[in-house]
């Protein structure tokens, strides 16, 4: 079950200080295209919050959708996004693009040929397309490397009066699981415990600043806390490496702090015999 509770974001134009940097480099976006790569097969069936997300997603921008008349997809995935478009919008000129063509190829047994849909394997930092009405991408701008220069090329790509929108997740997604971490950090006497991805996940405010300073005269952004309840800490565990959404470069874990971790997790979130898990979805549309 999820449960939503939505928080708007309100920018004030004072607020202008940067985000915090994140690094970025080559080896870090092969390691995103490698977990994904892996498990496109089992993707679909495990990925219940990033359909939520695009659900969100479209509520928000159907209207939008509807009247474009050239669509860029960032981080196309399998495919279940670009169907949803093509459904509400079946004559735009649509061009979905991921990282790998292994997902490409995916997506595209998903829809039939359609002369006015592209494919693109191509790096979503560097938007091929010029000129386009709408940029929308689900559960993918967390992976970005260098989000500032990339939302200054997508206001570039885009027409007068376009728009662009997107889901990611936020730096409160696997709260307990860092919990947990912690936890069994300090019962084990572990100064330096392994990150989770998600810590250094950019805040709403963080977007907020990064679309202003590209500038989006309008924004409008809102966060939406899901919590999913897993049997156990394994199932989850298991459930998130396959869809490969997992650390793009894995530091070893001892099976010492693993099992430690479990019995962290389940005596400080467990409730009516299953796990609780946080995702912090940020959504964001901002128009030219």
């Amino acid at each position: 079950m999820f449960v939503k509770e939505a928080t708007k974001i309100t920018l004030c134009p004072q607020e202008t200080a940067s985000p915090p940097c994140r690094p970025g480099s080559e080896a870090i976006k092969q390691g995103i295209r490698r977990n994904f790569v892996k498990r496109a097969a089992s993707y679909d069936r495990h990925a219940r919050v990033q359909r939520f997300m695009a659900w969100e997603l479209l509520a928000q921008t159907a209207p939008i959708v509807n009247k474009a008349h050239h669509i860029l997809e960032v981080g196309c995935g399998t495919g279940y996004l670009t169907a949803a478009l093509r459904r509400l919008n079946p004559h735009a000129n649509l061009l979905a693009l991921d990282l790998d063509a292994a997902l490409l190829a995916r997506a595209r047994r998903r829809l039939p040929p359609d002369p006015h849909l592209a494919w693109v394997v191509a790096d979503g930092e560097l938007p091929p397309s010029r000129d386009v009405n709408l940029i929308i991408s689900n559960s993918t701008f967390q992976w970005f490397t260098h989000p500032e220069t990339t939302i200054s090329l997508y206001f570039q790509s885009l027409k007068k009066c376009g728009c662009l929108a997107f889901s990611t997740l936020g730096p409160g997604t696997f709260g307990e699981l860092a919990a947990a971490l912690r936890q069994a950090g300090n019962l084990l006497n572990i100064n330096r415990i392994p990150s989770i991805p998600a810590s250094a996940f950019l805040t709403a405010t963080d977007w907020a600043r990064i679309l202003q300073q590209a500038g989006f005269p309008a924004i409008h952004l809102q966060r939406l806390p899901l919590s999913l309840a897993f049997p156990t800490v394994p199932d989850f565990l298991q459930s998130l490496q396959a869809t490969g959404a997992t650390n793009p470069q894995p530091r070893p874990f001892s099976a010492k702090l693993y099992k430690t971790m479990v019995a962290a997790y389940q005596d400080l979130f467990r409730q009516n015999g299953a796990i609780t898990v946080t995702y912090e979805v940020i959504l964001a549309v901002a128009g030219k």
